[in-house]
């Protein structure tokens, strides 16, 4: 381990970037001398001080850059990844408690985020100054934002984002290390200044919402309620929610792309959120499609809910139960950590309860990382209730290993997923099948004077059989990607797919085509099993995919492009279509075309326009829920945010194939703790 230890000095320096280094002289001096993504010395010099007051953390980023900087976000937490950023990740108790962290972009706009809270949002304060040959980033983070903050020793890691390279500059490493935010390779800080921290307050979100709506879409109403957190520890709290209002409609999640299976979704309804990090901790492999014991978007709308969730040494845990109309979810896990992280383990239980249908299912897996090259896992889980008519057939399996280096990597699974194995509040991708499936790549890097970044090609493979049939899944891929430092993305791709539907084996092929990105996000090639090229705030991609699909050949052209327009605004137009043709008979060919306009308009408000038309036939088979005919549907959405409260006003629902007829006012007071704090 490399600069893995310091104390931090007891100071309150100024906050304006364009003030000397010198007004830091008193703080704590740290350097970024590695980058984790192409394991070398960092290319070039970034300077960090850190200091308190016992009331605030306070943090300096100067950063010289030979790049053009990005900077194109002006709203807080919208955006995030399109920028150059520095960040700094923060664990008071280490392993045993929470992790967060606090990012700022050249220009000052910030995210934050916290392993408790997938809506982590609390009041800070942030700035950034774009100069000569750099820039600079300042912070100012109130200590009592985080669970369980004490003097003494903290975990910590101090990163630097450049956007237009994929590098990521940290503080303290190792030179195996991969992931930038890896708690065992984070370094530490001593706040001897920090006075013993008061308990945790709580917080209570009241809400007020106001519809007017045609009689189709509802009718007008008004309703209101409340989510509350009461911290119990340091690392534990009870929260809960009462009639309330799951109206996200600013979360737009539809697609026209074809898929045979139902499409999953992110979860965007506070109950659900505060505790997700604690459930679902299985360990999936590239080839072993998507299972989630429970897949919280599945449970309708409750009429309260209550749950706790917390954190104690090497062990978490949480339980929710959310109480519907004659209907009852419930959900528990614990997880265990070991003290290095190498070992893992969740044993979780998911159950529902209505009239018509009981449900319970039981998952357990253990799995062991060695952080360097090997990484192996077992899951099993099993299903029961009035949907199992077979409880021998009610069971999953899953066993995987891997081993990967900077750029080399290779992952094998097993996997068997009985026909009755379907939870109700889960989601399978593909019951009844049991096979094999594996995944290797080989990625090529260049010299830092060539204008490739890298290339790379990657190979998946995977067979899976039925239970009294043949084969139910087969899938192909060559995937060859090259990246250039001018923001281009190139992707080349060749394969095959089929799926049985009842007693025939269809192809569902789109696995042969290309992509185009410029403006890509030039994050370097990852030899991993989910590359991540990053983004930003203007791409253009062309995407070409087609193969034999059902009866047919499907050809699917996906073109998306966004410009800047003004200092704050962004336009971003959408043109797909897809078109199955068969050997006789008329062609299934579908539009989506969509235009939309985003104006960030300061640091708390933001404002979208979204126009889109869905016209024509989907493919056969299709499992997306895609629009028959033609769909249109226009949104609008304003957000404003205050220090301790928000305004949404909106028209329609981007989540919706049609314009839902309604214009809606939602206004969030948040009392005691700040937002997901």
């Amino acid at each position: 381990m490399v600069s893995s230890a310091v104390a931090v000095n007891q100071y309150a320096p100024l906050l304006n970037p364009a003030a000397s280094p010198s007004a830091w002289a008193k703080a704590t001096a740290l350097r970024l001398r590695w980058d984790v993504i192409q394991r070398r010395v960092a290319s070039e010099p970034t300077a960090v001080y850190v200091a308190t007051d016992g009331t605030y953390i306070y943090v300096r980023f100067d950063a010289m850059q030979r790049e053009a900087i990005a900077a194109s976000a002006h709203s807080d937490d919208v955006g995030q990844g399109n920028d150059d950023a520095v960040w700094v990740d923060l664990w008071p108790n280490g392993a045993g408690g929470y992790s967060y962290q606090f990012e700022v972009t050249p220009n000052g706009t910030h995210y934050e985020s916290s392993s408790e809270n997938a809506t982590y949002q609390p009041a800070w304060e942030s700035h950034g100054e774009i100069h000569s040959g750099g820039y600079t980033a300042t912070m100012k983070i109130p200590i009592k934002i985080m669970h369980g903050a004490h003097g003494g020793a903290w975990k910590a890691q101090f990163v630097r984002y450049i956007h237009a390279t994929g590098e990521q500059q940290v503080w303290s490493y190792d030179a195996a290390q991969t992931s930038a935010d890896d708690l065992s390779r984070a370094g530490t800080i001593t706040l001897a200044a920090v006075p013993a921290i008061a308990h945790p307050a709580p917080r209570i979100a009241l809400y007020g919402l106001a519809t007017a709506a045609s009689g189709t879409a509802g009718g007008s109403t008004s309703r209101s309620g409340a989510d509350i957190s009461v911290p119990l520890t340091a690392t534990s709290s009870f929260y809960a929610t009462f009639h309330p209002d799951f109206s996200n409609v600013e979360l737009d999640q539809q697609t026209i792309a074809p898929a045979v299976t139902q499409r999953a979704f992110s979860e965007v309804r506070p109950f659900f959120t505060q505790g997700a990090s604690f459930y679902n901790q299985l360990r999936y492999y590239v080839t072993a499609s998507l299972i989630q014991p429970l897949y919280t978007p599945s449970i309708p709308t409750p009429r309260e809910g209550y749950a706790v969730e917390g954190k104690q040494g090497v062990l978490s845990a949480a339980a929710f139960d959310a109480v519907g109309d004659r209907r009852t979810d419930l959900a528990s896990v614990i997880d265990y950590s070991s003290p290095d992280t190498h070992w893992r383990g969740s044993l979780q239980r998911v159950a529902v309860a209505e009239p018509s249908v009981v449900d319970d299912v039981t998952d357990a897996s253990v799995s062991y990382n060695d952080l360097v090259h090997v990484s192996y896992a077992l899951s099993y889980g099993h299903d029961s209730g009035t949907n199992v008519a077979n409880g021998r057939d009610a069971q999953w399996y899953d066993a995987g290993a891997s081993w990967s280096s900077k750029t080399f990597a290779f992952y094998a699974a097993t996997r068997k997923v009985g026909d009755y194995y379907n939870p109700v509040d889960g989601f399978v991708f593909h019951p009844g099948i049991a096979g094999w499936g594996i995944y290797t790549s080989k990625i090529l890097d260049f010299s830092p004077n060539s204008k490739l970044l890298s290339a790379g090609a990657s190979v998946v493979i995977d067979r899976y059989q039925g239970a009294t049939q043949g084969s139910n899944q087969s899938d192909n891929q060559l995937t060859i990607d090259v990246l250039t430092k001018s923001g281009l993305d190139f992707q080349i791709l060749s394969g095959s797919d089929y799926w049985r539907f009842g007693q025939v084996l269809s192809p569902i092929s789109q696995s042969a085509g290309f992509s185009f990105t410029y403006h890509s996000g030039l994050q370097t090639n990852n030899p991993g099993p989910f590359p991540y090229h990053g983004s930003t705030a203007t791409p253009t991609t062309i995407t070409y995919n087609t193969g034999r699909y059902g009866d047919g050949r499907l050809d699917t052209w996906l073109r998306t492009s966004t410009i800047q327009a003004g200092s704050h605004g962004f336009v971003s137009v959408t043109l797909n279509d897809t078109a199955q043709r068969f050997r006789s008979g008329p062609a299934n060919v579908q539009w989506f075309d969509g235009l939309a306009y985003t104006d960030q308009m300061n640091a708390g408000s933001s404002f979208s326009l979204g126009l889109r038309k869905v016209i024509g036939m989907p493919p056969v088979p299709n499992g997306g829920g895609n629009c028959t005919g033609t769909c249109t549907n226009v949104s609008l959405a304003y957000h404003y945010r205050m220090r301790h409260s928000e305004l949404y006003l909106s028209y329609g629902d981007p989540n919706a194939l049609t314009t839902t007829p309604q214009a809606l006012a939602k206004w969030i007071f948040y009392a005691g703790a700040d937002k997901g704090s």
